[in-house]
Formats: structure tokens, sequence, C-alpha cells
């Protein structure tokens, strides 16, 4: 058995090959943040060495979590703190990690599964997808991947028909949406895997394409009085309420998507021309807004009073060392829910409340201000005007306009 090592040295040794793989900065500090929770549990007990029945009462104690823990796909902080736990482990230890303690979308069992994946990422990064779209059809071919080898499958070629048909009735009493929005990813990597030589037929033309109507949903919108009640409920005192209090207001004054505010930074506002410039996360297009007197005006009171005092390029940090951006996939639900707790505003039934029913909101008022369908599409950042059409559902008034007048066909 190998001498015992330092916590710290395994630490730095693991940072070190992960960097060596090819993680992000940002990412490698992720798991930073994570050892030195371990780091500080194990120094507790009077421990500097690494010891695995210390990091597993850590699990335990500290996240309330076990190794054998199944974690759903939302807890995904939890699930990172499960892959770092591992990697240490096998790196203390000795033995290589593997790659699906990497991410979460490497879990496959069979290497030549995972590798074809990976090759269909790299595939659709080349053909122009965005991370987004590549992100999402990685999930969906992982997961069409997965059910395969629980079915048997070890070898490419004998994938078959009769394994496509069991894996869509996996999907039965799923709504549209989620049936085609798996779907679809799984055609597109049957077609990459024909063309590639993986299988020897095209299994996509026996993936049934499903139609969905676009737009059928009312968005959810928020009261005027409502925004000024969640804004009032904030508490503007402290560095959390100053952060919370300018986001809030770049979504619901300005309508920028909540993972375009995580991503804003110092070099996207021109305090001069009182405006704001950013490329858009989702379209990929550049968009031009006016930098509102009371947006301005909270985003100096959250830098100069409330931001950590660190060199970073955006503006809105985590305030829980390691301070960083949030993360793309981070929402900010929490954040309104937290305030909407401290209010009196009665939660409806099937009502969405989150940060994009604000961005819906700001259209609505666009809408009844009889502004161009155009107009909002520009304001919102939307790639074409018709995408506007869809909040003329939530202005009464327009629909009454909409409706036939009964004298008008001899009624």
């Amino acid at each position: 058995m190998s001498d015992p090592k330092l916590i710290s040295e395994v630490t730095l040794e693991l940072e070190q090959k992960l960097a060596e793989r090819g993680q992000s900065d940002k990412v490698i500090s992720q798991y930073h943040y994570i050892f030195r929770v371990f780091s500080a549990f194990s120094k507790s007990f009077g421990e500097q060495y690494f010891l695995r029945d210390t990091l597993t009462r850590c699990l335990q104690e500290h996240y309330g979590i076990t190794e054998q823990t199944v974690l759903m796909r939302r807890q995904c902080y939890k699930r990172k703190v499960l892959r770092a736990y591992k990697m240490l482990c096998d790196t203390a230890e000795g033995r290589p990690f593997v790659n699906r303690y990497l991410g979460p979308k490497s879990m496959l069992a069979i290497e030549e599964h995972n590798q074809a994946v990976l090759s269909f990422c790299e595939y659709l990064s080349e053909a122009g997808r965005s991370p987004k779209t590549i992100d999402s059809y990685q999930r969906s071919a992982m997961r069409f991947m997965d059910h395969l080898e629980k079915q048997g499958l070890t070898q490419l070629a004998d994938l078959s028909v009769e394994l496509l048909y069991g894996y869509t009735t996996t999907l039965t009493g799923q709504n549209r949406h989620t049936v085609k929005s798996a779907l679809g990813p799984v055609r597109v990597f049957l077609r990459y895997l024909f063309r590639n030589e993986y299988i020897g037929k095209d299994l996509s033309q026996f993936i049934g394409k499903v139609s969905v109507r676009t737009q059928t949903k009312i968005p959810s919108i928020w009261t005027k009085e409502e925004v000024l009640k969640l804004l009032a409920a904030i508490d503007r005192g402290n560095p959390s309420g100053k952060r919370d209090y300018a986001i809030i207001l770049l979504v619901a004054r300005l309508g920028i998507r909540v993972g375009d505010v995580n991503n804003l930074k110092f070099e996207n506002i021109e305090w001069r021309k009182n405006s704001i410039s950013f490329v858009q996360k989702k379209t990929g297009n550049r968009v031009y807004l006016p930098l509102l007197k009371d947006v301005g005006w909270a985003i100096i009171d959250y830098v100069k009073s409330g931001r950590p005092q660190i060199d970073s390029p955006y503006i809105f940090l985590t305030h829980i060392p390691p301070f960083k951006n949030y993360a793309d996939e981070n929402h900010l639900h929490a954040t309104i829910q937290k305030y909407l707790s401290l209010t009196d505003i009665q939660d409806q039934s099937r009502k969405k409340r989150g940060m994009h029913s604000l961005r819906h909101t700001l259209a609505n008022r666009l809408q009844e201000n009889r502004e161009s369908f155009h107009t909002i599409s520009s304001a919102l950042g939307h790639t074409s005007p018709d995408s506007a059409v869809v909040y003329v559902k939530t202005d009464i008034e327009l629909l009454r306009e909409c409706a036939l007048d009964p004298t008008e066909v001899g009624l």
C-alpha cells in the first residue's frame, strides 16, 4: 500500500490532471471550492492526510448524501460534489479517474458508445450548432444509448429497429413537446451513425416525426402592482439585495434573458452613451438596449457597495467563495421565490413565476402600448417579428378587437 498523502497534495494533483484533460478554468474553480470544503472538514478533526472515511463523513454530514445516493438531474451541485469525491478517492489511491466523473453527460458503460456520442458532438460543433444545442443533443443521445445498454446492446452494429421501437415506448404518456425534443436529436444521431459507418443501415427513418403546434400556451405575466411589490420586498441594504435588485430590474425593465444577465460584463455597458450591447447566448445576435436610469443606478449601487472586490470581467457574482459569475444553467428561480415569499402576491395554480415571466410581462406592456411586432421583437432580441405574436393572447382588449361581430355575418 502506498504512503498516505496530504489532502492538499491530492487536490493539487487532481486539479493539474483536470487542466491537462482540457477542463476550463471555470470548472476547475468549481471543483477547487468543493476540495476546500473537504479539506476544511478534515482539518476540523485534526487530520491533514487524505482519509476516505473522513471524506465519506463529510458527504453525509455537510452535503446530506452518500456515495450510493441516486441524485436527480436538477441536483447539479450535489452531483458535482459526488464526482469530486470519487475523483479525489481515485487520485489518492493511485487509480486513473474515469471519464464519467468529469461530467454528467459521460455516463455510458461501454467506451465505444461514449466515443460515438463525443464524435457526434464534434460533428455538431463543426456544423456550427450552438453550445446549448450541442449540450441538448448530447444529453438526448446519452439517454438513448443508456437505454440501449440496459437492453443488452454491446456493439453499435447490432442496433435494430426493435430496439428503436422499445426506446420510443418509454416515452409513452409524455406530452408531445417532450416526445419531439427527445426523438429529434436521436434521429439526427442515428443519421450520423449511418453516415460514419457505425451502423450498416440508416435507422433514422424508423423514428417518427412528431408535429407540435407552436405558441399554443398563454405566457405567464405579472401585473404592474405585482412587479412593484416584488421589487419592494428586496432588502437593498445588503450586498445580495443590491445584486438581486439590479438583476431583476434588467429582466423586468429591459427584457434581457437571465442567461445573458448572468454573463453580462463591464465591457457591455457604455456609460457615456447610456446603452447596453451584448451578443445573445441563445441567438448569437448582438442587441443594443438603452441603459435606463433606474437600471443604471441599481448597477452602480451594486458595483460600488455590494459586489465582492475581485478582478472579474463579469458584473454579477456569487457572494460565496470562490466568487464567480452565475452558471449558464442557473435561471435564478430561487432568487425570485425568495422575494416572492415576502409579498402577499397570490400564487395562482399553473402560473409560472420565474425570471422569464418578467420578460413576458415587458412584452405584454409593449403590446398594450400598441407597439409593432417588429419593435417588440427588437426589444426582446427575437430573431423573427413573428415571435411576438404569442403576446397577443395576453392582451384582452386586442383580442376583443379580433372577435367577430355577429351583425357583420348576418347573425
